[in-house]
């Protein structure tokens, strides 16, 4: 298949603005569009191509896959869902004085050792988590981080908060629907002791 020309409605200028999406308008549109250049269902692909859409939201970046939408069967947005409380973010951590790092911090295996972080105890207990508890987890899960060759506990500024307009779907991302396929969401990071929203 030939690279498809952008759709009427896109407007490069606007991509990085946070906007209504004219769902109705869009549904009617992407029909006549793919119509015109000749972009069948989905469902009809005999070749099937899935694009993973990682962290496609208002708080990362938005995406130009338009010109290649026809070769794509299925967009598979990651979303990238956190809370307040979670070990990356900086209320998780106090050190003696009770200061929490400030962002960008790397907090390795040997400063938790050392004493130089511990979790933050009246985080744990508004978790139903027990302080003691908490802190040997972030040893043991500092301590894997390193033993797996990755990197330190990075501290993150807060992102893509659940519920907040930064989690959203960019609206460019949204408008897929000229390949009439159902676009379902997958949602990483909400567990509060890991990074990743498992405990391996």
């Amino acid at each position: 298949m030939a690279e498809l020309p952008l759709p009427p409605h896109f407007d490069p200028s606007r991509v990085g603005e946070v906007s209504r999406v004219p769902y109705e308008d869009r549904a009617r549109e992407a029909v006549v569009w793919a119509d015109e250049h000749g972009v069948g269902p989905a469902a009809e692909d005999v070749f099937r191509l899935c694009l993973l859409a990682v962290d496609v939201q208002n708080t990362f970046c938005v995406p130009d896959f338009y010109r290649n939408l026809g070769e794509i069967t299925q967009v598979l947005p990651s979303l990238d869902t956190h809370h307040a409380m979670q070990v990356f973010h900086a209320i998780w951590l106090v050190d003696e004085d009770g200061e929490h790092p400030a962002a960008y911090t790397l907090v390795s295996a040997d400063d938790i050792a050392a004493g130089r972080w511990r979790v933050n105890s009246a985080v744990a207990e508004a978790l139903g988590i027990d302080p003691d508890y908490a802190n040997r987890h972030l040893a043991h899960y500092t301590q894997r981080l390193a033993e797996g060759g990755k990197y330190d506990l990075t501290v993150w500024p807060y992102h893509a908060m659940l519920g907040g307009i930064g989690h959203a779907l960019v609206s460019g991302a949204k408008d897929v629907r000229a390949r009439r396929f159902l676009q379902p969401l997958t949602n990483r990071g909400p567990a509060p002791i890991t990074r990743w929203g498992c405990t391996g």
